[in-house]
């Protein structure tokens, strides 16, 4: 197995998945070897769709599960860039890192950290259409990490004498409790919001573990926050987020789909062998 030792200063964070490790670079040092003359292969593994909508200029796109039978040549100093959210970019980087002449890095907070950087993409300018990306219960629980901040936009339960008021059978039934965020994703951290008041303007708070944003995740319970608070994110260049998909009902049933949620039963009686009848449930 081939070990990469970075010559640069110890400020490059490392990116942890499963057993698998990578060396994770942020934009702005990125952006300080490319200016300095460095000559770095970019490696974007998202899908070839998303590639073309687009990409750091001059990137190589791989899809991350056909980076390991790649046949590449030995092309030096590569970044490695996912789509920020997913982070596919760790295990395509090692799995680079056992082919000769190549040294692979993973660019921290992927394509959207970069594009919140403002740096070089060949993406249009201007408006672009409306895209807020999701995220599912098991995408989420397989990548929470500390650099995964739940923005908790769920709107508490109403007390048991407003629910009392709400219920026309003026039967006392409490509430359901919110999923408690903390305790489903302990690894990741919890906010209110994705904003910090800082020096007269709402700035987003950075992790403490990465030189890239964290990646924001946004819960809602279903009533469309999440959307706007997307928008606004957008409206202030912030790429790196994504929207938990189905929000609190798919908490409240620990991302169990369908039928196969907890404590759900159903029951069906089976008609009689000589009966003409359909089974009933």
């Amino acid at each position: 197995m081939k070990t990469f030792i970075s010559t640069r200063p110890v400020s490059c964070a490392i990116i942890m998945l499963g057993t698998l490790s990578a060396f994770a670079i942020s934009p702005a040092q990125v952006r300080q070897l490319l200016d300095s003359g460095e000559k770095i292969t970019f490696v974007d593994v998202r899908l070839n769709t998303v590639f073309q909508s687009g990409h750091i200029p001059g990137a190589i796109n791989i899809p991350a599960k056909l980076v390991p039978e790649k046949q590449l040549p030995p092309i030096g100093h590569v970044i490695v860039c996912d789509d920020g959210i997913h982070l596919d970019a760790a295990a395509a980087a090692a799995a680079l890192n056992q082919k000769t002449g190549i040294n692979a890095e993973v660019l921290d907070g992927g394509y959207a950290a970069w594009e919140t950087e403002r740096s070089e993409t060949t993406g249009p300018g201007g408006m672009k259409e409306e895209k807020s990306p999701l995220i599912t219960y098991a995408e989420l629980q397989k990548i929470q990490s500390s650099d995964v901040v739940l923005v908790d936009l769920r709107k508490a339960a109403p007390s048991p004498a407003k629910a009392l008021s709400l219920n026309p059978s003026g039967k006392n039934i409490a509430p359901p409790a919110l999923t408690d965020l903390q305790a489903e994703f302990p690894k990741a951290r919890v906010s209110r919001s994705p904003f910090a008041e800082s020096g007269g303007g709402a700035t987003l708070a950075k992790s403490a573990s990465s030189a890239a944003p964290p990646l924001l995740v946004l819960i809602d319970s279903g009533d469309g926050s999440a959307q706007r608070i997307a928008r606004a994110l957008k409206a202030n260049g912030i790429t790196r987020f994504a929207i938990l998909a189905g929000g609190e009902k798919i908490l409240s049933v620990h991302g169990e789909p369908g039928l196969q949620r907890i404590g759900s039963s159903v029951t069906v009686r089976k008609a009689s062998a000589d009966s003409s009848q359909p089974a009933t449930p």
